[in-house]
């Protein structure tokens, strides 16, 4: 095992067992960081190291940074980078695992002249069921991903400390989420390029539930959404947005196994519902012609009725299906589906999704739902 200069950052904001597990698995790695910083942002408990002293003595030096309060992720990766020292910063959340080989592979990409920052695809990998299936097809990040790209994901990147210096780094950016985008984006330009390594790839190991999973996936892309709406882009607009960002996913799923159409009707269905009830809370939108929102006459408090009984129209022929999904969508804050359905729906949902649902594939989720759920 060789040092390098790199200095590792990991966060934890009570996640102490998962930073242990991080640490711990640094001492098969075949390339040693010279240093390590933990940044405990705010956790209920102060985070202790508490490791076996033969994993401690094969470690470097750690640093545990207290922050007393929570600021999110932003404020925790900007204070573990301006600890570094080092000629390189290896910034990985808790729950992330790599192979041995993963740093030495990485070290001569984010050493090429021109390069800012350096990563690999990071794969969910958390077991055999269902949803953790679903996880590994529609949330491994920069999946195949080879040589210079956009964007790197903020899970496990590692930067030149001169060039993540020179570009301020995440100065001026307020949000907690997104800090990964921000900071691709300014060393993109600035002149920096951005490389994936393939060959190699990095491996989320915490296990989360399909509500948390819808909530984190839309917390990012409603993000964007809102923003636009708030731009004043018409609300008819972005839900066609969202349904076309739905298509690939929907059709990898229906490859693959179309029980797993499940959880992206549950994502797709969330985020509608949520665009149209922040449309309805803070603007009032008048739509716009045609697209999903065909037929609604009333701005955003419309929208919100129409593609509520739009969504009860679609499900009626399945009552397995719609009371799965009912009960999951009031887990994340909606209310029920209106039952009196006697006026023809605004618009065909079961339309706008014809391209990767149909009878069959809703009649396999039905049969699957014990596995989907359980």
């Amino acid at each position: 095992m060789r040092t390098v200069s790199v200095t590792l950052v990991t966060y934890t904001y009570d996640d102490h067992e998962l930073v242990r597990g991080l640490l711990s698995s640094v001492t098969g790695w075949t390339a040693m960081p010279s240093a390590i910083v933990v940044i405990d942002d705010g956790s209920a408990q102060p985070f202790a190291l508490d490791l076996p002293e033969e994993v401690t003595e094969r470690l470097p030096d750690i640093e545990v940074v207290r922050v007393p309060e929570n600021r999110g992720n932003t404020h925790a990766r900007a204070l573990g980078a301006a600890r570094a020292t080092t000629r390189f910063i290896l910034s990985v959340d808790a729950d992330i695992r790599f192979p041995a080989h993963w740093l030495a592979v990485c070290l001569p990409a984010a050493a090429r002249p021109g390069v800012g920052m350096a990563g690999t695809a990071i794969r969910p990998r958390t077991g055999d069921d269902l949803l953790s299936r679903y996880l590994e097809l529609t949330y491994t990040l920069n999946r195949g991903a080879a040589g210079s790209v956009p964007f790197l994901p903020g899970g496990a990147w590692l930067a030149r400390r001169d060039a993540f210096e020179a570009v301020g780094g995440f100065s001026g950016y307020q949000e907690r989420y997104g800090q990964d985008a921000y900071l691709s984006r300014r060393l993109r330009d600035n002149g920096y390029l951005l490389w994936a390594v393939d060959g190699v790839e990095a491996f989320e190991v915490r296990r989360i539930g399909r509500l948390q999973m819808v909530r984190r996936g839309w917390r990012w892309q409603g993000h964007h959404m809102k923003a636009a709406l708030d731009e004043g882009r018409p609300l008819d607009e972005v839900l066609n947005v969202v349904l076309y960002s739905m298509r690939e996913r929907m059709l990898r799923s229906r490859a693959a196994d179309p029980r797993l159409l499940y959880f992206d009707l549950l994502y797709a269905l969330h985020a509608l519902l949520d665009t149209v009830a922040h449309a309805a809370r803070t603007m009032g939108q008048t739509p716009g012609q045609g697209g999903v929102q065909a037929g609604v006459q009333s701005g955003g408090e419309g929208a919100r009725a129409a593609l509520r009984h739009s969504a009860a129209a679609f499900l009626k022929p399945w009552p397995q299906l719609c009371t799965a999904l009912c009960a999951d969508l009031a887990e994340l804050g909606h209310a029920p589906l209106p039952t009196d359905l006697a006026a023809a729906p605004p618009f065909d949902l079961a339309a706008a999704l014809s391209f990767a649902v149909g009878n069959d594939e809703l009649a396999a989720v039905c049969r699957g739902l014990g596995d989907v759920l359980g």
